[in-house]
């Protein structure tokens, strides 16, 4: 694994690779990245993400290929408890050198972040409504008990007489 800049470990030197159009690295990285959440699921705070995968050097930019690995947890979107699961994502992107700000990734000078790249890749793969369970059987409409740890004498309504 090559070295890493000191205080950032997503950057990845790429100065050497650039001159050889074809040359493919290796890498690893484990780090945290701050705020990954979106509305009801989230990598906690502290926790590292993992990319494993490859940086190649292409005429114009490069590519990077590869899998992030994060663990994640969220709200049961029918109990609302808490639901956990890992996210396991596939990186397939290209940087270039002057990217379309809304679309592409860039390379700065000698290295290249992967965080951004790794960022978008978790919040895309995490679960916009989780489940704690496949088989979450959520809260009675009538009186509120989780169904998952309790029985209630409620009837259940037929949704058909609404």
């Amino acid at each position: 694994m090559a070295q890493r800049s000191r205080g950032h470990p997503w950057l990845v030197p790429v100065a050497s690779l650039r001159r050889h159009p074809g040359s493919v690295h290796e890498t690893e990285v484990s780090a945290v990245i701050a705020d990954l959440a979106i509305s009801d699921s989230w990598v906690p705070d502290g926790v590292p993400v993992a990319f494993d995968g490859t940086v190649e050097s292409v005429i114009g930019g490069l590519t990077v290929k590869g899998l992030v690995r994060a663990p994640f947890e969220g709200t049961c979107r029918r109990c609302l408890g808490t639901a956990r699961g890992h996210i396991v994502a596939v990186v397939d992107e290209v940087c270039t050198d002057h990217p379309d700000p809304d679309l592409g990734y860039g390379i700065g000078g000698d290295f290249l972040d992967l965080e951004p790249i790794v960022h978008d890749a978790c919040i895309l793969d995490l679960p916009l409504a989780p489940l704690c369970q496949d088989d979450c059987r959520g809260l009675c409409p009538e009186c509120g008990a989780n169904r998952n740890h309790e029985t209630c004498s409620c009837e259940a309504p037929d949704p058909r007489t609404d």
